[in-house]
């Protein structure tokens, strides 16, 4: 069983390069303004894109394009866009632990893709990497300008520079902009995003501003599956004083009944394929020998509950394969364990302990599922270290998305 897990994990590596992002219908623009219908990967930026990989056609060769050369690129089935632009950007820290003393920004000149949010008479949009979440904004034909927001310490408290607020009550001129409105309006894209839709209704009613979704709309982002499954299990029992006449004792492989449920939480990240799993299950595993004349019996019975990574390699909308990481807990459930020496049984306290796993399966008309799974060793006398046991286990899983 082991081999055949690993010969599945392979094939979905093997497959990874072809299935895990797509190429999408799209377009770029360069920066002599030339438009070309064009396929790009798609990799449902979370942070703002150094560079682009796209084809000319569908089964064409990949080239590559960055702020450099393009002038915007977008998606055709989708309100995804990038425009290029130099910018004034501000990378002071917003972590608590590393906050300035200063209110005032500290610039640097970079070229860089903005994602647009807001497109009209005025226009927002948005800069993102791992340290940094800034955003700026166009009005009227100008030249794209940082919106000012800076949290520094004062002493030992928190403050923050939002001169955002002043910029936009100067340059957005409009009954409909407020400075009640701007006081409430946060450094958020919800809160920026509605006020600049405002602001442009305001000051054209007949001809609605564009509006640009972030990311990728996800149907759900929490699912609750049933599943159940079969077990392979060998057990195996030994002393590890090796006295004469401690037996080690192999209770064999067994065949046994799984059931349980999966709560899984997709996470908002390139194109929904990461997810964090929980998945609490009933096992059990029973074996009786008689071995030179004794009688060693194992009736285990255990709450197993692994959380995990999941990773899919999407292949279309309804089906994708996966692979996963758990590390799982294990409760004992009133297991027994005899073990006989000197045709004396023992009685040994059953005492389980954490373990790992590793998965691969696929997933099909978006609620049913089935993984092939190897669970790592997990050893049933864990306070006792006179004893020594194996547990292992490979699961064949089915499952089923209620929601």
């Amino acid at each position: 069983m082991k081999k055949i897990l690993l010969f599945a994990l392979l094939l979905i590596t093997t497959l990874t390069t072809q299935a895990q992002i797509k190429f999408e219908e799209g377009y770029i623009i360069k920066k002599g303004n030339e438009r070309m219908s064009c396929w790009i990967k798609n990799l449902d930026w979370r942070n703002n894109p150094k560079e682009i990989e796209y084809k000319r056609e569908e089964n064409g060769t990949v080239e590559t394009a960055n702020w450099s050369n393009l002038k915007e690129f977008g998606f055709t089935n989708q309100k995804v866009k990038f425009i290029s632009a130099w910018i004034k950007l501000d990378r002071s820290s917003e972590k608590q632990n590393s906050l300035s003393r200063s209110s005032e920004p500290v610039y640097s000149e970079e070229g860089q893709f903005l994602r647009v949010l807001v497109q009209g008479d005025a226009s927002l949009y948005l800069f993102e990497d791992e340290n940094s979440y800034k955003f700026f904004y166009s009005y009227n034909g100008s030249e794209i300008e940082p919106l000012i927001f800076k949290s520094y310490l004062e002493g030992t408290e928190i403050r923050a520079n939002e001169e955002y607020k002043n910029q936009l009550y100067t340059n957005l001129k409009c009954e409909a902009i407020t400075r009640d409105l701007l006081r409430a309006t946060r450094y958020r894209d919800n809160d920026l995003i509605a006020l600049f839709e405002k602001y442009n209704t305001c000051k054209n009613p007949s001809e609605a501003a564009t509006t640009f979704k972030q990311e990728i709309v996800r149907k759900s982002a929490l699912h609750l599956s049933a599943r159940i499954g079969l077990n392979t299990t060998s057990a195996s029992f030994d002393s590890n004083s090796k006295n004469f006449g401690e037996p080690y004792v192999d209770f064999g492989n067994k065949m046994t009944f799984r059931i349980g449920a999966e709560l899984e939480y997709i996470l908002p990240l390139y194109g929904n394929k990461w997810s964090l799993i929980l998945e609490p299950s009933f096992q059990s595993y029973k074996s009786e020998i008689v071995q030179d004349g004794y009688t060693h019996s194992l009736d285990y019975k255990s709450l197993d509950i692994p959380v995990g990574v999941r990773y899919y390699m999407h292949l279309n909308d309804k089906s994708a394969l996966f692979i996963n990481g758990i590390f799982s807990y294990n409760i004992d459930l009133g297991s027994k364990l005899v073990y006989t020496v000197y045709k004396q049984p023992t009685e040994v306290n059953v005492d389980p302990v954490y373990n790992f796993g590793i998965g691969a399966g696929f997933r099909f008309l978006e609620r049913f599922s089935f993984e092939l799974r190897y669970a790592t060793n997990r050893s049933l006398v864990n306070t006792q270290t006179q004893y020594d046991s194996k547990y292992n286990t490979t699961s064949f899983i089915l499952g089923y998305r209620l929601f």
